[in-house]
């Protein structure tokens, strides 16, 4: 009798761990996505009131995200409007320059996009980015050139490792870039059909050193190293917005 006793009070103790554990999980998937509503909400409000301005990048994909929707991998990539670590993003397609990985496979991208417009003022600009091809740690992949309404400019270089990396992972642990003004923003889909290798854009803030003048434009170069440069969003915004 004894034991029958012991042996109902283990099940009821167990039923009452997974009571537990079920409303632990259910009530950390309900803040997590209240966290996510109120990010999203607070990128919504920052375009509407200017504070940050998403760079019109339409008709400069070499794959506009329309023409992704039956690849297996990208089609699952977030499009549309985003708002990752608080910045807002409009996720149009995808911008490669040119890489001597893919250039090998005739895949040749142009080396240099020129004149992307602009016509604001900011303190920061965020690029949503990664690279196809991986590279040795600070080789440089791309420069990205604020053009200024006086004519001056100010060149910032993309490096591997640092600022950007391999968007397929190769199925190993994620981890960020370690440059200091570089997080990862997203992973998810797959480079492979398998679920093993999934893919990873970073977002990295440029500080503008000149905030007082307006960015007329902005222009990319390859670097012509091994890595192939691919942005996929940019914003103008204020320091300090990507958390």
């Amino acid at each position: 009798m004894k034991l029958m006793a012991w042996t109902r009070k283990k099940i009821v103790w167990g039923a009452v761990l997974v009571l537990l554990v079920l409303a632990a999980a259910t009530l950390f998937y309900q803040r997590h996505n209240i966290a996510n509503r109120m990010m999203v909400s607070g990128g919504e409000r920052a375009v509407a009131n200017h504070i940050a301005t998403p760079v019109n990048l339409n008709g400069r994909y070499r794959w506009p995200a329309s023409s992704l929707k039956n690849s297996w991998s990208w089609s699952k990539a977030p499009w549309g409007f985003q708002v990752f670590r608080h910045v807002p993003l409009q996720i149009g397609g995808v911008m490669p320059l040119w890489g001597a990985g893919n250039a090998k496979t005739g895949n040749v991208f142009p080396k240099q996009i020129l004149g992307i417009a602009v016509n604001e003022k900011f303190e920061t600009l965020y690029v949503y980015h990664c690279t196809f091809y991986g590279s040795p740690k600070n080789t440089p992949v791309y420069d990205l050139v604020f053009r200024y309404e006086d004519g001056d400019s100010e060149t910032n270089t993309i490096l591997y490792g640092v600022d950007t990396l391999d968007y397929d992972t190769g199925g190993k642990k994620i981890v960020d870039p370690s440059g200091p003004n570089t997080k990862v923003a997203w992973v998810g889909s797959s480079f492979t059909p398998d679920g093993k290798q999934p893919l990873l854009f970073s977002l990295t803030a440029i500080k503008n050193p000149q905030p007082f003048l307006k960015i007329t434009s902005i222009d990319l170069f390859s670097s012509t190293n091994q890595s192939a440069g691919v942005i996929l969003a940019m914003t103008g915004g204020p320091a300090g917005l990507m958390k």
